[in-house]
């Protein structure tokens, strides 16, 4: 169903002067020389001050004649923008109730590992649009992406060892329910049926949170569970070239985007890299980072297992087309 974000999600961040921006329907971000009291959070940047304070009645009117396109850095369909202000990211994403916060989960991780994550500057809700905000401080670092070209084979074997090794020390963390980190549905697209015809496109849809039992009976037109799963495995489930950001020599800096993070069947760890097109690089190479990583999880003993989420397709009544390239990984699942 087409119904757009009221406003889109691309105007959820306006610049109103050359160091004045609106954030939604709630706040604001300045550049200031003295900290005001009702400030909510205030950083440095590059020699200057930025703070977040509530937004007056006034300043809530006046976006009308205001820029979003001034700094917004990404642009991804109708639910997700990203905007550069002041040394930090401002991450906006369709929010509907009982979602998980991506900053809850970058907690969690925290809490869990050592894994390099962005630090979180400010959170909320924007209940009456419909979308969720994180302000994340911006690493010093390029894209995976971004290097891929200049970087040597032994840099893209190591960068591929740390993070099937990141992959590692998340799945230790173990639950006996497919959930976010606290008890929620996961946002992950490729595990959930088809939408209703009434849902609006731009709104997130979640998988579970779901007990075994409830797995199977969820996936109960097909047998893609023939075994038992006494647990799932907390995943960052997005880890794509430009999720991930290096130094020139391909040094780690961090893992960015956390918002699918969950606990899901261990499969899916092995096999998310070669189905996923977030996964591909640009250019002649497109394949090689997601093969890369899948040869790399494998060895760490999370293999792929293609027919088991082409099964899990067809439970959820979706199409599955079988790449060519995936064909060079169904004997991983019978070794």
């Amino acid at each position: 169903m087409f119904c757009p974000m009221n406003p889109p999600v691309e105007d959820s961040v306006v610049r109103m002067g050359q160091n004045h921006w609106s954030l939604g329907s709630l706040y604001v971000c300045e550049l200031v020389f003295d900290v005001p009291n009702d400030a909510m959070i205030s950083w440095e940047a590059d020699g200057n001050t930025y703070c977040i304070r509530k937004s007056s009645t006034d300043e809530q009117a006046s976006t009308v004649s205001g820029d979003s396109g001034s700094n917004r850095f990404h642009h991804a369909g109708t639910s997700a923008a990203v905007w550069n202000i002041g040394g930090t990211f401002v991450k906006v994403k369709a929010w509907r109730r009982g979602m998980q916060l991506e900053s809850d989960t970058i907690k969690f991780v925290n809490s869990i590992s050592s894994i390099p994550t962005p630090d979180i500057v400010f959170s909320w809700v924007d209940a009456d649009w419909d979308r969720s905000f994180l302000v994340l401080k911006a690493l010093e670092g390029w894209t995976l992406d971004q290097v891929w070209e200049s970087l040597s084979a032994d840099q893209r074997m190591q960068i591929a060892d740390t993070v099937a090794q990141f992959c590692k020390t998340l799945a230790l963390s173990t639950s006996t329910t497919l959930m976010t980190a606290n008890g929620k549905g996961a946002l992950k697209p490729f595990l959930t049926d088809l939408p209703q015809a009434s849902e609006p496109s731009w709104k997130p849809r979640t998988l579970g949170p779901f007990s075994s039992s409830e797995l199977r009976s969820y996936l109960s037109k097909t047998t893609v569970l023939k075994d038992h799963i006494e647990s799932f495995h907390f995943y960052h489930a997005d880890l794509g070239p430009s999720n991930i950001i290096v130094t020139e020599d391909g040094s780690i800096v961090g893992i960015i985007d956390w918002e699918s993070a969950a606990f899901y069947p261990k499969f899916w760890l092995g096999t998310k890299p070669l189905v996923s097109a977030g996964f591909f690089l640009r250019g002649a190479e497109k394949r090689t980072w997601a093969a890369l990583l899948a040869s790399t999880l494998e060895r760490e003993g999370f293999s792929p297992d293609i027919c088991k989420y082409q099964a899990w397709k067809k439970a959820m009544g979706k199409r599955f087309n079988l790449d060519p390239f995936l064909c060079n990984f169904l004997p991983l699942r019978q070794s």
